[in-house]
């Protein structure tokens, strides 16, 4: 352990010892509502870090990622297909490992190797909360929890008319306007409904770059009685992109801010749509039983309708500049159908859980490349086609209890037996020459294969729990023990050698075991310090080596034992009656292979794209019952790529102002302040023919403008 742990391990420490040295009573610890976040003590003794609209809505933001970028313990992992939300420093394998569920309900990809979860496709005005959970949640949530769970929630029940509305601008080399509208309120008696409408415009920050997207979202709430209501919800999202590929290392001797809006070498033009829909029911049984049933569907398609670029492509270790690459109308499915029971029992020393969930999960890939390097010495022509057409069904069955003899102590104990079976294929088509130029007729044949290969298998996983919990006046202590799971994906499962057909790899599931000590301390009614240490041992985590976008070959295998370690403190103070409210969040995490038996990933290498920090700094200042002024800061640490090339840490900061009515608000302000300039995508590993040696500049200094109407 290094000296900064140690120095976080003693404060963490100290500040449990202070807390239980203070006078015991019966000081509510449920929830502590704070500017940016709130956290509470949930019903199953876990820390939980509650992000309210306000804190969303009133910042300029075009988009759920956006708001990610300044919220506390999390990150952002991208490898190439888009980024995904990291807790506790998961990675390159967030998108499997960091749970997002909208209004309870998982919406992550199943293709593991392409799959970024569609954050985009969700509304930003529409989020009424967004809950993080770092750490597992595996007996409640089941598979790929080890990083830990985020729950978007919208609300549904709005008992008198509501209407808000507003229309935001923003400037990043190129306006960006965008423009919402919710509606709800009850259309009868027990009888309620909601509607959002979003539509955005983006001219991106790169040259060149457009686009446009629309949301649509609507729920009806009909209360059958007072002890029974039933609720389906019902979203729509299609969003069209054009933009150009990533920029390549071999074209930028020198990275700077000067370099951000340029254009890639080619044209990409994406499509994408999602549907979703769910039916709740709700029972209250008798005074202390109720019953929950969840049944939905989803249905989510990324099409590249335009994809060409030029690149350096790497054949057999020879490097051939200037390559032309296509992958026109390729296509990425997911299609998601399931089925959860919850029927919770408040007994008199506390609460039991039953649940059940199934799940039934497909996706599609196709994934056509045509490669095409043309020289003096030497034409390389191959074409390649990938199809996946891949089904995981689980079934899960969990219990949890959490007995609480007084209301000094409590403890929480729970057992999850998840099932998960697999069906599909994998099919390759691949036609490539090889020709000498100066060598008349001198074609070689070098990729004529046709391979067809079944998905199949099934996978047992358990995940247990064990939780003591002990209140104070001043705050409360939790220790906690979990045991977690990953099953495969069904991609997971197949390897292929080069020039030869897939092969069951007999892949096993992760297993991790996380030991955790939190806790939250009141100092005074405005002051609140919550502190978290966390130390995970994974054992078979899945690595993929190679690259599935050539026709030269993948293997998936499991790396014998991985590590994560690290803190998360979290802040708020309020002074002068509430006019001036700081926040503040750190997290630090180390996250390395402690034994491995892959060549590509050794023993102390860095877990790729995770920082191995994060602090935010969130100012709120009232100058009156009309003015606001605050700041937002976000610091992130380092990360490393998949060769363990450093890329370099950076921080964020944005300014506002806010003028506020009873019904109207209109904010401004400036986002990333200093110009910043950083990375949102970063690889300079040499080994993958497609995504290596590449890079994307994040966005520079942008300007925005909103006003809000709220009846």
């Amino acid at each position: 352990m290094g000296k900064k742990s140690k120095v976080f391990l003693l404060l963490g420490i100290s500040t449990l010892i202070y807390a239980q040295e203070n006078d015991l009573s019966n000081k509510q610890l449920d929830k502590i509502i704070t500017n940016a976040f709130s956290t509470k003590l949930d019903d199953l003794n876990r820390n939980i870090y509650i992000i309210d609209k306000e804190m969303i809505n009133n910042k300029g933001y075009n988009s759920v990622l956006e708001a990610f970028s300044y919220l506390p313990f999390s990150g952002f992992s991208n490898n190439g297909n888009g980024a995904n939300i990291d807790l506790r420093g998961q990675g390159i394998n967030a998108n499997v490992s960091t749970q997002v569920l909208l209004n309870g309900i998982a919406i992550n990809m199943l293709d593991s190797s392409h799959g970024t979860t569609p954050l985009q496709s969700i509304g930003i005005y529409d989020i009424e909360s967004i809950e993080i959970l770092p750490g597992g949640g595996a007996v409640a949530y089941g598979n790929g929890t080890r990083g830990g769970v985020i729950n978007i929630n919208t609300k549904r029940k709005y008992k008198s008319l509501y209407i808000s509305t507003g229309i935001n601008y923003k400037y990043s080399n190129g306006l960006s306007p965008q423009a919402d509208l919710k509606v709800a309120g009850p259309l009868a008696k027990n009888f309620y409904a909601q509607f959002l409408a979003q539509a955005n415009i983006n001219s991106g920050y790169r040259n060149n770059d457009t686009g446009i997207s629309n949301n649509l979202a609507s729920s009806l709430t009909y209360d059958i009685s007072a002890n029974q209501s039933l609720s389906f919800d019902i979203s729509y999202y299609n969003g069209n992109e054009h933009t150009s590929p990533v920029l390549r290392f071999s074209n930028y001797p020198d990275l700077n801010e000067k370099i951000r809006f340029d254009s890639g070498n080619g044209i990409i033009q994406t499509y994408q749509t999602r549907f979703s829909t769910a039916l709740e029911y709700l029972i209250k049984l008798s005074d202390n039983q109720k019953l929950k049933l969840n049944t939905y569907y989803q249905y989510y398609n990324s099409l590249y309708k335009q994809n060409t670029q030029t690149l350096d492509y790497s054949y057999q270790g020879r490097l051939l500049p200037n390559t032309n690459v296509v992958q026109n109308n390729a296509f990425f499915t997911d299609e998601k159908a399931g089925f959860k029971v919850n029927y919770q029992l408040t007994h008199k020393k506390g609460l039991f859980i039953l649940g059940y969930d199934f799940l039934y999960n497909k996706a599609l890939r196709n994934l056509p490349l045509t490669i095409n390097y043309d020289s003096t010495a030497m034409d390389y022509y191959h074409q390649i086609n990938t199809y996946v057409d891949a089904k995981k069904f689980s079934n899960a069955i969990y219990a949890i209890e959490k007995y609480s003899p007084n209301k000094l102590f409590s403890l929480t104990t729970g057992i999850r037996y998840e099932l998960a079976n697999y069906d599909g294929y994998r099919r390759y088509d691949g036609n490539g020459t090889l020709t000498i130029t100066n060598r008349p007729g001198m074609t070689i044949p070098i990729d004529q294969n046709h391979f067809y290969h079944p998905i199949s298998g099934m996978r047992h996983n358990i995940a247990t729990e064990f939780i003591p919990s002990f209140y104070f006046s001043q705050g409360n202590l939790y220790l906690k023990y979990e045991h977690g799971f990953r099953s495969p994906n069904p991609d997971n499962l197949t390897n292929k050698p080069i020039s030869s057909n897939y092969q069951d790899n007999n892949l096993r599931s992760e297993n991790y075991d996380t030991f955790e000590i939190g806790g939250k301390l009141f100092i005074n009614d405005n002051f609140v310090f919550m502190t978290t240490l966390f130390y995970t041992l994974t054992q078979d985590e899945i690595f993929t080596t190679g690259s599935p976008h050539s026709g030269f070959g993948f293997s998936t295998q499991n790396l014998e034992l991985t590590h994560r370690a690290g803190i998360e403190l979290a802040s708020e103070q309020t002074f002068f009656d509430n006019k001036l409210k700081l926040t503040e969040s750190f997290t630090y995490i180390d996250a390395r292979i402690l034994r491995s038996s892959i060549t590509d990933y050794k023993v102390n290498d860095l877990i790729p794209y995770v920082s191995n920090y994060k602090a935010t700094i969130n100012i709120d200042y009232k100058l009156n019952k009309y003015i606001n002024f605050y700041t937002q800061n976000s610091f992130n640490g380092a990360q490393r790529d998949t060769a363990q090339n450093k890329i370099k840490a950076y921080n964020l900061t944005d300014i506002g102002i806010r003028f506020t009515t009873k019904h109207f608000s209109i904010t401004g302000g400036i986002a990333n302040l200093f110009n910043t300039f950083y990375y949102s995508f970063y690889n300079a590993d040499s080994k993958d023919s497609i995504l290596g040696l590449a890079f994307l500049p994040a966005s520079g200094r942008s300007y925005f403008i909103q006003g809000r109407y709220q009846f």
